[in-house]
């Protein structure tokens, strides 16, 4: 079985891809990525969202009681995403991975979302609602068909999944770099993150944010 989803051209191309380099020597293989990069790779914004206390909350209600609020908010979240020019590429665990052109787009989504799930949240009890983080990556993106591959990838869902609170998002230096001055107003610096022995700037989009925060907190 393989690791990569999807039978579309591009999971095509990059399995071929691997089954070339697989019998290609070593030493020539730098060479052969170089030359397949635009190939295989493009510019993308990517975003992955993380659901606040999935582990406590599934030990309070079951897991059942998490799929069926979950599954409501992903339905929810894609028809936002749908709108603002992006696309829901998979849900893994409590977690969504979505994928944009350029990062206006995914900005403009990320704020959608959030006003959409406050909205939700406002009509619901308190065991039914869904606090989201959100990372946001750009840059050089291997892109298949159902999935997503790349430091930027990484960097995002590191961003999403265990640095930003609920209801917070950051972007990462490449991110952040490519904001249109009307977005670019939205920024403020976060902190400097290290990751392994790269520091990198963080920055944070300021959300919307109608109700109060603070209430869900990833480090209580």
């Amino acid at each position: 079985m393989s690791m990569f989803r999807g039978a579309g051209r591009r999971t095509r191309r990059l399995r071929s891809y691997l089954q070339r380099r697989t019998k290609t020597p070593a030493g020539r293989r730098p060479e052969l990525d170089c030359k397949t990069f635009p190939k295989l790779f493009r510019k993308r914004a990517v975003v992955f969202t993380d659901t606040a206390d999935f582990t406590l909350r599934t030990a309070r209600d079951g897991i059942l009681h998490f799929l069926m609020v979950f599954d409501t908010i992903t339905a929810l979240t894609r028809k936002v995403v749908d709108r603002t020019g992006g696309e829901l590429v998979k849900v893994e665990g409590d977690s969504l991975l979505l994928r944009y052109e350029g990062v206006a787009e995914a900005c403009q989504s990320v704020l959608a979302m959030d006003e959409a799930i406050q909205g939700y949240n406002a009509r619901k009890p308190e065991n039914e609602q869904v606090h989201f983080s959100y990372g946001i990556g750009y840059g050089d993106i291997l892109d298949t068909d159902s999935d997503m591959f790349g430091l930027e990838v990484n960097l995002a869902s590191k961003l999403g999944e265990d640095l930003a609170e609920p209801g917070e998002a950051l972007l990462t230096p490449a991110a952040a770099a490519e904001l249109p001055p009307a977005l670019l107003k939205r920024v403020v610096p976060y902190r400097i993150v290290t990751f392994g022995q790269n520091a990198i700037p963080v920055q944070r989009l300021k959300l919307r944010g109608r109700l109060r925060r603070g209430a869900v907190r990833r480090n209580p």
